[in-house]
């Protein structure tokens, strides 16, 4: 399976646990499900930062998008890990549900921005 093709799954898969604990609610399965969200966009994450960003950046026809894609990760990343570190902490109520919501809104504007112009890009210009 190619990079861009694994990293589309994952958004797949990433989407999949996240719509699923908003059915569930903060139930233990629910938390299971954000958990295996946590874990999943951690792994997803550092294989952008370590396959995807890199080669990337050796073209010069993607090295200013992938730097720019880059740089504006890192406070999605915050955001994120901060809402998941929120639910270990055993937050819940309104407050928690208006954080997953905005939470899964930025991953799914920043994913689908990824797969439009991002893996186009890399697809187009990186590989043989």
């Amino acid at each position: 399976m190619s990079l861009i093709a694994h990293l589309k799954d994952e958004h797949q898969e990433i989407f999949a646990l996240l719509e699923k604990c908003q059915r569930l609610g903060m139930t233990d399965e629910g938390r299971k499900n954000l958990r295996q969200a946590r874990n999943l966009v951690v792994s997803h994450l550092a294989r952008e930062d370590s396959k995807l960003y890199p080669q990337m950046q050796a073209h010069t026809e993607t090295k200013d998008l992938a730097v720019s894609y880059a740089s504006e990760m890192k406070d999605i990343s915050k955001e994120t890990l901060s809402f998941f570190d929120a639910l270990e902490k055993g937050e819940s109520g309104m407050d928690f549900a208006r954080k997953m919501g905005s939470t899964i809104a930025h991953l799914r504007q920043r994913m689908t921005r990824e797969e439009v112009r991002l893996y186009t890009a890399f697809e187009r210009h990186c590989t043989a």
